[in-house]
């Protein structure tokens, strides 16, 4: 008799539990995956693009600085003189590695923040849940080309970066 009113007690708490078990199962989406080619999307990215090329006319120039510097030693006869334009092309060429190291630094930093952004609106766009970003030396050592949304994360920066809605 006594586990006759503990019955209907136990009734609702399956109930219970079987009405959360199944919300949570209907509401259990499938995740959507993706993968893009980091390496192809920042060559392709216009703004990488762009600002290396806003950065060319200062390397250009240091390099005819340090050319016209090497070519002059290479006339010279005096060996102090020579000497002189050695170092000088040493101080130079290393000012010039520093330049390109440089404009490179700036270049990845600009670009990437950039990309990070769009990428992040092309995911949600696109609903994907997670991006993976592969360079082929990483953690991901294979995916099946049906996840490779780089073509497409490419057009949408461009499209973005272009002013394109």
């Amino acid at each position: 008799m006594k586990t006759l009113k503990f019955l209907p007690l136990v009734n609702i708490c399956v109930l219970i539990a079987a009405i959360i078990f199944m919300t949570i199962k209907l509401n259990d989406n499938p995740k959507k995956y993706a993968y893009v080619d980091n390496i192809s999307l920042f060559n392709k990215f216009n703004m990488s693009k762009d600002l290396h090329a806003m950065g060319l006319p200062q390397l250009n120039a240091q390099k005819k600085k340090v050319d016209s510097l090497y070519q002059l030693a290479q006339q010279q006869n005096d060996p102090k003189l020579i000497k002189e334009l050695q170092q000088r092309v040493y101080i130079q060429n290393n000012h010039l590695q520093k330049m390109d190291t440089e404009l490179k630094q700036e270049v990845n930093r600009k670009a990437w923040e950039r990309l990070n952004g769009y990428l992040e609106e092309f995911g949600k766009q696109q609903n994907v849940d997670l991006i993976f970003g592969i360079q082929g030396t990483g953690n991901v050592m294979y995916a099946d080309k049906a996840f490779d949304l780089t073509q497409e994360a490419i057009e949408f920066a461009n499209s973005k970066y272009e002013g394109n809605k």
